[in-house]
C-alpha cells in the first residue's frame, strides 16, 4: 500500500553538454511527476573536441540559467536540490573551474558524473518509468552515448560510454552521409553491450525524443505522448529516410524544423546514430523513454526499500503516480482498493494485468467533480493524456476507455483514437467500466459500504451477493447497473443474500 499520499518537492539540475535543465518534481512513493520543467540549450560542449575547453558562449548562457533557476527554487521553497554535470564538464580542461562557479551561482553542491554513472542513472530512471523493463538503455547526449543493460531485476553489469554525441562526432555541411555512418560504426564495434542479444532499445535523450516527435507527425499518430512510443525496424528506416531528405527537400526541412526546434542542427546525426545502433544491436523495437538521467538522479539511493519492492503494489510507479496525479485523499484511495477487490472476480486472472486493474479502480473517482453531461469524456481524456508513467500506450488506452465506460455504459471512444490499443481490450474496458460503475453506485464511493457486496459468476449467471441486513441497499439503480454488466458479459443477473456476513 502507498505509504504516504503527501507529495514532496525535489529538484534536479542537469548540466549537460547541450542543455542545462531544471526539473522540479512532486514525489509520491515511487512516482515523480514533473511540477516545473525548463531548459536552456546552452551548448557547453560545442567545439570541445577542437579546443579542449567549454564554449564561452555556452558558459555565459549556463551561468545565467543557473541564476534564474536559483531564484525559482527559492520562490517555490524547494529545499532538496540535486545538481549534476555530465560529459562536457567532465572532459573539458576548464570543467572543474566551471563546476565551482556553477555550484556557487546555484547555491547547491554539484556532482560531476562519470560515464558509468550516467549509464547507471539513466537505466534507473528507465526502471522507474516502465513496468519490468528488459533491454538496453541508450542515452544520447550532446557529447556521449551511454549504454546500460537492464533487466526486470535491475541493471545488469557495467555500462559503457562512447563519444557519439553531436559535439564529439560532428557533421559539417560537406560531410558525406556514408562517411559519417562509417565513423559511427567504428565506434559501435567497440560495444560489448550491443552484442548481448537484447530485443529492445530504450531510447533516452532529447535528440531521440525529437526524432520520435517527427515520426508521430509523419504517421499522424493521434496520441502525442512520447514516453512509451514504439518504433520497429520499418519505422526506423522510414524515419531515417525522411530525416535525410531534409538536405534536398526544403518543404520537409521546414516541417522537421517546426517540430524539433533548435535540435534541427543535430537531427541528422541523431537519426544516423539511432539507425546504426538499431542495426548493430539487432533490436526488434525502440521504445522512447521520457525518463532517464534526471529521474535516476532523483531516486538514486532515495529509498532502497522502495526499489526492492518494485513490481509489487507496495512500490509501483503506476499506482503511486495515479494517486499523485489525481491527488487522491485517504478515503478515495481506500475506495479504489476496495473497488479492485469487488471487480476482480469478473476480470481476467492474468497476473500481469492486476496492476492495470488496480490503477483503473484508483482512477474510478477521477470524474466526480466534472459536469455530469461531460463527465465520461472529460475523465477519458484526463487519463489518456495523463503524465502517469510505467504503462504502455496500449494499457493507457485501456485505462482511459474503462474510465470513460465507468461513467456511462453508452460510452464510445472518440473516432480518432479507435485505431489505438488492442482489439481484445474493447470488451474488457466495457466490463471494467460497468463493474466499477456498479460498485460505485451501490456504495456511494465509500470503501466500508462496498465491502457489503461481492460479485461472482456461474455458467449462466452474474450474481451479486449481499450480506444479511443490507438488502435495502439494492436500489432500482443498482439493479439496473447489475443488469448492464450482466448484458455485456452475456450472463443473467441475480441478487443473492448471503447466509451470514462472513460467508
Amino acid at each position: 500500500m502507498l505509504r504516504s499520499l503527501s507529495p514532496e518537492k525535489s529538484a534536479v539540475v542537469d548540466i549537460g553538454s547541450n542543455s542545462v535543465r531544471l526539473v522540479i518534481y512532486e514525489v509520491t512513493g515511487s512516482a515523480a511527476l514533473p511540477y516545473f520543467n525548463e531548459k536552456v540549450l546552452a551548448g557547453l560542449g560545442r567545439g570541445l573536441p577542437e579546443t579542449g575547453r567549454l564554449s564561452q558562449e555556452g558558459v555565459d548562457q549556463a551561468i545565467a540559467a543557473l541564476r534564474r533557476f536559483r531564484a525559482i527554487l527559492t520562490g517555490l521553497n524547494v529545499n532538496e536540490v540535486i545538481a549534476v554535470a555530465t560529459a562536457a564538464v567532465r572532459e573539458a580542461a576548464d570543467g572543474p573551474e566551471f563546476a565551482r562557479r556553477a555550484a556557487t551561482e546555484l547555491g547547491a553542491k554539484l556532482r560531476i558524473l562519470s560515464g558509468a554513472d550516467e549509464g547507471r542513472l539513466s537505466s534507473l530512471g528507465v526502471r522507474v518509468g516502465f513496468d519490468m523493463p528488459d533491454g538496453i538503455v541508450g542515452d544520447l547526449g550532446g557529447s556521449s552515448l551511454e549504454f546500460q543493460r537492464i533487466t526486470p531485476a535491475g541493471q545488469d553489469g557495467l555500462g559503457e560510454t562512447h563519444p557519439l554525441g553531436p559535439f564529439s562526432l560532428s557533421m559539417s555541411d560537406d560531410t558525406r552521409i556514408a562517411d559519417h555512418r562509417k565513423a559511427i560504426r567504428r565506434v559501435l564495434r567497440q560495444s560489448d553491450i550491443l552484442k548481448s542479444g537484447a530485443r529492445r532499445l530504450y531510447a533516452v535523450g532529447g535528440s531521440w525524443r525529437a526524432l520520435a516527435s517527427v515520426h508521430i507527425e509523419l504517421t499522424a499518430y493521434p496520441l502525442g505522448i512520447l514516453h512509451g512510443y514504439r518504433m520497429n525496424g520499418s519505422a526506423i528506416r522510414l524515419l531515417t529516410r525522411e530525416i535525410l531528405s531534409i538536405q534536398r527537400d526544403k518543404d520537409m526541412a521546414s516541417r522537421v524544423s517546426s517540430i524539433v526546434g533548435r535540435r534541427f542542427d543535430t537531427i541528422i546525426h541523431a537519426a544516423l546514430v539511432l539507425d546504426e545502433v538499431f542495426d548493430a544491436g539487432d533490436f526488434k523495437e525502440v521504445v522512447i523513454s521520457a525518463n532517464g538521467l534526471r529521474d535516476g538522479v532523483l531516486f538514486d539511493q532515495r529509498d532502497q526499500v522502495l526499489f526492492e519492492s518494485m513490481g509489487s503494489p507496495a512500490g509501483d510507479p503506476l499506482l503511486d503516480g495515479t494517486a499523485a496525479f489525481l491527488r487522491l485523499d485517504k478515503s478515495q484511495y481506500e475506495f479504489g482498493l476496495a473497488l479492485y477487490e469487488f471487480v476482480r472476480p469478473v476480470l481476467p486472472k492474468s497476473v500481469a494485468k492486476q496492476r492495470i486493474f488496480r490503477a483503473a479502480c484508483l482512477m474510478a473517482d477521477c470524474g466526480g467533480r466534472f459536469h455530469p453531461d461531460h463527465r465520461a469524456d472529460m475523465a477519458y481524456y484526463l487519463i489518456l493524456r495523463s503524465p502517469i508513467r510505467s504503462m504502455s500506450h496500449e494499457d493507457r488506452v485501456l485505462l482511459a476507455h474503462a474510465t470513460g465506460a465507468r461513467y456511462t455504459h453508452k460510452f464510445q471512444r472518440p473516432k480518432a483514437f479507435t485505431r489505438l490499443g488492442r482489439d481484445s481490450d474493447d470488451h474488457l474496458a466495457r466490463v471494467m467500466g460497468a463493474a466499477m460503475r456498479l460498485g460505485a453506485v451501490y456504495s456511494g464511493r465509500t470503501a466500508p459500504l462496498l465491502k457489503q457486496i461481492r460479485l461472482r459468476t456461474t455458467k449462466s449467471k452474474l450474481v451479486l451477493d449481499v450480506v444479511p441486513g443490507c438488502e435495502d441497499m439494492i436500489s432500482a439503480t443498482v439493479q439496473k447497473r447489475l443488469s448492464q454488466l450482466a448484458s455485456i458479459m452475456d450472463l443473467n443477473p441475480e441478487v443473492s443474500v448471503l447466509e451470514s456476513a462472513s460467508s
